[in-house]
């Protein structure tokens, strides 16, 4: 299906009369909006240009202002090539980039010019979504004291003002943000609701001293592509900032050793680690094994609240019925010490991410300096709970501008005190979507937002649903919520010679699940045939019907072939094809969107801990013109989470037994 090429085009018609045609045969009062009825039926057959559909509007509503009663047998004729249903009208419009008018705007329309198309006017008043804002961005001179040195507050403006087009709701969180410069809040916003917007918005002012804090060095680089001239603004990722802090807290002496915990990835090998820092074996677990657990129970421990490590910290790599995890904790609480020991760590044995960082400066109850000015948090809904609360004893103002439906992982943490703000209408995608993407936030209780996701009447974004993958376009993202689907996907495409891309990060962990993979089945050939990895592989697959996997590592698939993949993808932003897994597609966007079934089928087995539906909703609110998913995708999801939801009971009835 190709994508429009023309900019989006209001039809002066609402839906509440085509709605009304399409049921009972009611044409509307007006010429004018009959003649948006008239163009709306001619279009479900063919494309017309925004200049054709033009003159076809004035005319029609000239021809049918003068002879009013000609309308029956017009409509009647065109009636028979109407769909039957709403939403499939609606569908046939966007796909050409014509909606519907706002009903309020085609009402007025109609009562000040029944008889002619205004188009220009018309067409302006439509684009509601945006709108010019005038926002008073306050300086921080207004509130210095006359005594203060290099400051002349007779002469320093109180604030400057700016207008530009803004969502009414982001003009309400600027003019809150502005008016509360020593408060912290979280700012929940759907996904293209216009975050970062709002954020290069803020930071042009430069009435204020910001530092913007981003998740990726990569978003830092982009930020500073986009901001306008050299403003006193300091642009960080959040490796950047951990070590700052980390730094900072090392040189006042409250961490308690010699070593300055900085972000660094070890090289060394699982065998070299467990040697070098001397752990031992648990039951059948050899020492490699004891540490991947040690590390899974770490990780998760981290992104939690708790002061110490708990059995729930390693349900994701050991049994949860497991009757004594005494052992695992006490290994990992080596492990964890040993992250933060001088001497272990002159090699860079371990790995430290900002996670660690993080907890260590948490429980060692440490402070951010209130050097930073405002602090901008970019996606803070994937913040742990450690970094939030050591934001929240910061003494400047903080904003965390995120979307908690997009926390794959756990619950977006909040400030300890602070205000909340909300962003409902989104800028990215069209109205077509907002059901879906409602009934699908609808399916999990979490409730992070008070109103519904909002479409924008601006885009024409168009839904579709295949039953077969090969019905997806050839071109744009593909979505994918499992990796070995997403290695088959591309073993085959790169088989077919189609060029394609893989996100860098995606490309990353499939590679990490060959590694996997490849142990797993040389584990198993290497001890007679027994391996608990080999079998909790082979069951993953055949819970997923992907019993193909297996046989991949048993006919040769390694990690030099899966390298050799890698070396004959295109540059992934370049790409014509892209594809990436669910985790991945935060903070990106495409024009056209195809989703996997697996991005609604997940909650087995070993499993990845992704909330299915927060996983299903961050992929379906990337595509802006096109999104495809295949049949039954909701009614697969709602499994999913039942599936989710039952292995957490589970869970904590096993954690009632073993008290």
């Amino acid at each position: 299906m190709p994508l429009p090429t023309q900019p989006v085009y209001f039809l002066p018609l609402s839906e509440t009369a085509l709605a009304a045609f399409l049921d009972v045969g009611q044409i509307p009062a007006s010429a004018l909006e009959r003649a948006g009825l008239f163009a709306a039926a001619l279009c479900q057959g063919r494309a017309h240009h925004s200049a054709a559909l033009t003159r076809l509007i004035d005319q029609a509503c000239a021809l049918f202002a003068a002879q009013p009663d000609d309308a029956d047998a017009q409509f009647k004729a065109l009636a028979a090539g109407m769909p039957g249903q709403l939403n499939d009208a609606l569908q046939a419009l966007a796909a050409q980039s014509v909606v519907l008018g706002p009903d309020a705007v085609v009402a007025e329309f109609c009562r000040m010019s029944p008889t002619d198309y205004p188009v220009d006017p018309f067409q302006a008043a439509c684009r509601t979504t945006l709108e010019p804002h005038t926002i008073r961005f306050y300086t921080d001179a207004a509130g210095e004291e006359p005594d203060d040195v290099g400051i002349d507050v007779a002469q320093a403006p109180a604030y400057v003002e700016r207008t530009h087009d803004y969502t009414a709701e982001q003009a309400r969180a600027l003019r809150a943000i502005v008016a509360n410069d020593d408060e912290h809040i979280d700012l929940d916003a759907y996904a293209g609701a216009g975050k970062t917007h709002l954020i290069l918005q803020l930071l042009d002012s430069a009435t204020r001293r910001y530092t913007y804090i981003a998740p990726r060095p990569s978003q830092v680089q982009a930020f500073r592509r986009r901001l306008s001239g050299a403003l006193p603004i300091e642009i960080l990722s959040q490796i950047s900032f951990a070590n700052q802090i980390a730094g900072a807290a090392f040189r006042q002496g409250i961490l308690g050793t010699a070593f300055r915990p900085t972000f660094q990835i070890s090289k060394a090998s699982f065998r070299d680690i467990a040697q070098r820092i001397g752990l031992q074996p648990i039951g059948n677990h050899a020492p490699t094994s004891v540490l991947r657990v040690a590390f899974d129970g770490i990780a998760a421990w981290c992104r939690s609240p708790a002061e110490r490590l708990e059995p729930r910290h390693f349900v994701r790599a050991l049994p949860w019925a497991m009757i004594d995890a005494g052992p695992y904790i006490a290994a990992a609480e080596h492990v964890w010490r040993c992250m933060f020991d001088p001497a272990v760590q002159k090699t860079t044995l371990l790995s430290l991410n900002v996670d660690h960082i993080g907890k260590w400066l948490a429980l060692h109850r440490a402070r951010i300096p209130t050097l930073w000015g405002t602090l901008l948090i970019d996606e803070g809904h994937d913040m742990s709970p450690a970094w939030k609360g050591l934001l929240s004893g910061y003494e400047g103002s903080v904003i965390s501008l995120g979307d908690p439906n997009q926390r794959l992982v756990g619950r977006a943490p909040r400030f300890a005190t602070g205000m909340k703000l909300e962003i409902a209408q989104s800028v990215r995608q069209g109205r077509l979507v907002e059901q879906l993407v409602n009934e699908t936030v609808a399916l999990d209780a979490t409730g992070f937002f008070d109103g519904p996701f909002e479409g924008s009447a601006d885009q024409p974004t168009l839904t579709r649903t295949y039953t077969r993958w090969d019905e997806v376009p050839g071109s744009g993202a593909r979505v994918y919520g499992n990796p070995w689907r997403l290695l088959e996907e591309a073993q085959r495409l790169a088989a077919a010679g189609v060029p394609f891309g893989i996100h860098p990060d995606t490309l990353t962990s499939v590679g990490r699940e060959v590694n996997r993979g490849e142990e797993a089945y040389r584990e198993m050939t290497s001890h007679g045939g027994s391996s608990q990895r080999w079998e909790a592989l082979l069951a993953e697959c055949n819970e997923q019907d992907m019993p193909q996997i297996p046989r991949m590592f048993m006919r040769g698939y390694n990690r030099d072939r899966f390298i050799e993949l890698g070396q004959r993808l295109a540059e992934f932003h370049d790409a014509t094809l892209q594809l990436l897994l669910v985790e991945h597609a935060k903070n990106t966007e495409f024009a056209v969107v195809a989703m996997s079934m697996c991005c609604f089928r997940t909650g087995f087995g070993r499993g990845y801990a992704h909330n299915p539906v927060r996983a299903a909703y961050t992929a379906m609110t990337r595509g802006t013109q096109q999104l495809w998913l295949p049949a039954g995708a909701l009614d697969e999801l709602g499994q999913s989470i039942a599936r989710f939801q039952a292995n957490r009971t589970d869970y904590r009835r096993s954690k009632i037994t073993r008290r």
